[in-house]
């Protein structure tokens, strides 16, 4: 220790002082992404609802037979009335006439077989493009239900898969809708055309970061459409009961 002088004083001695830098950090330029700013804007988890890669090993609730039905009902509007239209317009078009100008002028030939083909087309394209788009994963009449198409892993399926899945549900018509009726006894809630083609219909929150928000229950929207469309079929029966009388 240095010698300090006895004078009554007390002698301080002063020194730079030093400061620390902390070792940088070495990370690789493929590793930083533009979230990694101080200035970036917040974001939020939406357990990657839509798109992105699948978030396995989570509970996974599969719609059942009653949530697809009331999915088919929305479709069937929501799809099958602006398809029928197109359909109409191109059918006239190209040469094939159309079902508008014959049921109009009062003639027996309103179905055409060229026109009915243009809109099973024009449907299976539109069902499988709904169901392999990124930001939706599922037709208006699944979205309003709250239910998805995808691969058995969770994967989004992709638009020749989609359009495929689409003849393939003629397949479970045919046998006289058992194929359609599987969904309800099957463990994964698959019916024929989803084994055909390897696909889930599953709840919208399934294969996410958040399954916890997946729903076991129909919904108040799907028991209201339900509802409907049942009230819609008795009163077609009855219908076709008093006309045939």
């Amino acid at each position: 220790e240095a010698e300090r002088p006895l004078t009554g004083r007390a002698v301080f001695t002063a020194s730079e002082p030093t400061y620390t830098q902390p070792a940088p950090v070495m990370r690789a330029e493929s590793a930083i992404s533009p979230g990694d700013s101080p200035y970036a804007a917040p974001r939020a988890d939406i357990g990657g609802l839509a798109s992105g890669t699948p978030v396995s090993g989570g509970h996974v609730v599969y719609a059942g037979f009653w949530k697809r039905v009331a999915a088919s009902f929305i479709d069937a509007f929501a799809i099958g009335i602006p398809v029928g239209i197109i359909a109409a317009i191109v059918g006239g078009l190209l040469g094939f006439g159309s079902s508008f100008s014959s049921g109009f002028s009062g003639a027996n030939d309103a179905f055409n077989v060229g026109e009915t083909a243009i809109s099973y087309v024009l449907s299976a394209m539109a069902y499988a493009w709904f169901h392999s788009s990124a930001g939706l994963m599922a037709t208006p009449g699944k979205l309003a239900i709250g239910i998805k198409v995808v691969r058995t892993d969770g994967d989004r399926i992709s638009f020749l898969r989609g359009f495929g899945r689409y003849w393939a549900s003629f397949l479970s018509l045919l046998i006289l809708g058992i194929g359609f009726l599987m969904a309800a006894f099957t463990a994964r809630k698959q019916g024929l055309h989803d084994f055909i083609c390897d696909t889930l219909v599953v709840d919208k929150w399934a294969f996410t970061s958040q399954p916890e928000r997946q729903r076991e229950e129909l919904g108040p929207v799907a028991l209201v459409i339900l509802i409907l469309g049942g009230l819609f079929l008795v009163g077609a029966v009855i219908l076709m009961i008093v006309g045939v009388a």
